[in-house]
């Protein structure tokens, strides 16, 4: 009668720990603190004519933001985002012309090399003196 309680309490053990290996391992989502933020800036070069700025700002799941270029053909470019949670990014993008704007020219700057006098090397006559190929030995 022992022999069966050893062998049946062996067998719930091992039904026990069999599931325990078997179980799907689940993975917790890592848990980061509350995200904020927020930037912008904004650049105008005349040197290049580079135009353009950003802003955007996060709360925890919610980010939005703005940004604006000036496209070579004179028109302002704008693009308004956001996303909100697991929704993704969705943008609106929005064209307009500036008037009277005028690309920048392009300044093309040549910086000459100093001009060196090359003095030639003076030439020697090589004189072709016939050779006989025909060696006895």
């Amino acid at each position: 009668m022992s022999l069966k309680i050893v062998i049946v309490l062996a067998a719930f053990v091992g039904v026990i720990a069999a599931q325990h290996y078997y179980q799907p391992h689940h993975h917790e989502e890592e848990h980061h603190g509350p995200v904020h933020y927020e930037f912008n800036y904004d650049i105008h070069d005349d040197h290049t004519g580079d135009v353009h700025g950003r802003k955007e700002s996060r709360k925890d799941d919610q980010t939005q933001g703005e940004y604006y270029l000036i496209d070579a053909d004179g028109h302002k470019r704008t693009v308004t985002y956001h996303v909100d949670g697991k929704s993704g990014f969705i943008a609106q993008v929005h064209r307009e012309p500036i008037k009277g704007y005028q690309a920048p020219q392009q300044v093309h700057k040549v910086i000459a090399a100093p001009v060196h006098k090359i003095l030639a090397a003076p030439v020697h006559k090589v004189l072709a003196v016939p050779v006989d190929y025909q060696h006895h030995y």
